[in-house]
């Protein structure tokens, strides 16, 4: 059976989709959440402080509505020699299961979830939003009007997490790690400052925040990475059962997965006993086969 993702790519109910929204609504009107004008100060927050808090903050509302659930310490629960415990905060925390929603990049959560895995009993679940569809608003530094705003071409899919999974890749298999990825609707802010004549490039992004639930995929299983990790041309068999041999220009061309992530993602699935490398070489590249899924074998 051919291993691939559906074409909305985790499609959520209408009720899903509906709590999000309100989730989103809210958060927009609180004065908690809000930064006030568009026009940034010079000392404003970098990326990853109070500007990603709105998108930061929905997604944990929907993941989690009890806010006394969210930036939770987590002690060191396997320690038994009476030592004072080092401890984490969590940005979600329930009954046996943490949650860290990473809104960037996931090199900063490699030491943070190898700590829970090694001091807690706890499951832990990293969830990245995705920007599935965005809409994107320039912004005058000067007086903080909105230059122009349009819908940027490029759709987000599961995929493009690829070359972030590297970092996670000695936790992925692990039965109590999963990756939790919402496709969202999101309306981005960038300040036209960059050194290009149209000022954006190398601009600054100012603000990102949700509309929409558009999708919702959990990657926990070998078969959850199959399924939108391992192209049906590279894993399908032909009439006789035999799977075909690929390279990993071969896996970048039918995955468009390109760049280090095609080399991560390849070893990830070797890892994941979902594909091995062959004995022989097609040129001078090392060649790939897929193996049949475990119910198959």
């Amino acid at each position: 059976m051919p291993r691939t993702p559906t074409p909305t790519e985790g499609a959520v109910t209408p009720a899903e989709a509906l709590r999000f929204a309100a989730i989103a609504e809210e958060v927009m009107a609180s004065p908690k959440y809000r930064m006030g004008s568009h026009a940034a100060p010079a000392d404003a927050p970098h990326i990853g402080t109070l500007r990603e808090k709105r998108l930061h903050a929905a997604v944990k509302l929907y993941l989690c509505p009890d806010e006394t659930c969210h930036e939770r310490p987590v002690g060191d629960l396997l320690r038994e020699d009476g030592a004072k415990p080092r401890r984490m905060v969590a940005d979600i925390l329930t009954e046996g299961h943490i949650m860290e929603v990473q809104t960037g990049g996931f090199f900063p959560l490699k030491p943070k979830v190898a700590w829970y895995l090694a001091h807690t009993p706890c499951r832990v679940t990293v969830v990245h939003p995705i920007p599935a569809v965005k809409y994107l608003s320039w912004i005058n530094p000067e007086d903080g009007s909105i230059i122009s705003r349009a819908k940027s071409p490029k759709r987000g899919r599961v995929r493009d997490v690829a070359g972030e999974l590297y970092w996670l890749s000695e936790f992925i298999g692990d039965p109590r790690v999963s990756v939790r990825l919402l496709l969202l609707e999101l309306e981005e802010y960038r300040l036209a400052d960059g050194w290009s004549k149209d000022k954006k490039r190398g601009s600054n992004r100012y603000e990102r925040f949700p509309t929409a639930l558009l999708g919702d995929v959990t990657l926990w299983s070998p078969a959850d990475y199959a399924a939108y990790f391992l192209p049906s041309a590279l894993s399908s068999p032909d009439t006789e059962g035999n799977y075909p041999i690929f390279t990993a220009a071969d896996y970048a061309k039918a995955s468009g997965i390109r760049g280090r992530a095609t080399y991560s993602m390849i070893h990830l699935l070797e890892k994941l006993g979902l594909v091995r490398e062959c004995e022989e070489k097609v040129g001078r590249s090392k060649a790939y086969r897929a193996l049949p899924p475990a119910e198959e074998v």
